[in-house]
């Protein structure tokens, strides 16, 4: 039984919603704005790594990749050492969308927290942050951990 009920992914997911549906003017859905946030984290990163990172489709990637340089968002360049594939890199107006979004989720869980009381919120942004450096360590590993205990079901 998950004791969370999932509660992170779910707040997580709501922050996100309202932060898109205060960006709709700028036209991206919200798997763009994944793709997008892939590129940034990774300059120059080609679509199959996109597509691994993701575990997204091909196609998929490479029709959204399209469409975010249609609109501004992301330049395509030759890959140095293999003329068939393209780097990636965001563009100036992915950065500055990358700060509104930050700026209107960070305005959303502020607002979560603002009628808790300050010891409970300090517990809880403490707990909080250990989850997260728990989570970003056995990331950088590539989830090796979790992928042993999974197998070991």
């Amino acid at each position: 039984m998950d004791p969370s009920r999932r509660q992170i992914t779910k707040i997580a997911r709501n922050a996100s919603h309202f932060a898109q549906s205060q960006a709709k003017e700028v036209g991206l859905g919200a798997s763009e704005y994944e793709v997008l946030h892939c590129i940034r984290k990774n300059p120059g990163i080609c679509s199959d790594e996109v597509c691994r990172k993701l575990y997204r489709e091909k196609s998929a990637v490479a029709h959204m990749v399209a469409g975010l340089e249609r609109k501004g968002f992301v330049t395509r360049q030759p890959h140095p050492d293999d003329n068939r594939r393209r780097q990636i890199y965001a563009t100036e107006k992915a950065d500055s969308l990358k700060d509104s979004q930050a700026a209107l989720e960070a305005f959303y869980y502020a607002w979560l927290l603002e009628d808790i009381p300050e010891e409970e919120k300090r517990v809880f942004l403490q707990v909080l942050d250990t989850l997260y450096q728990k989570s970003k360590s056995e990331r950088k590993t590539d989830y090796q951990t979790l992928s042993a205990r999974v197998q070991e079901k």
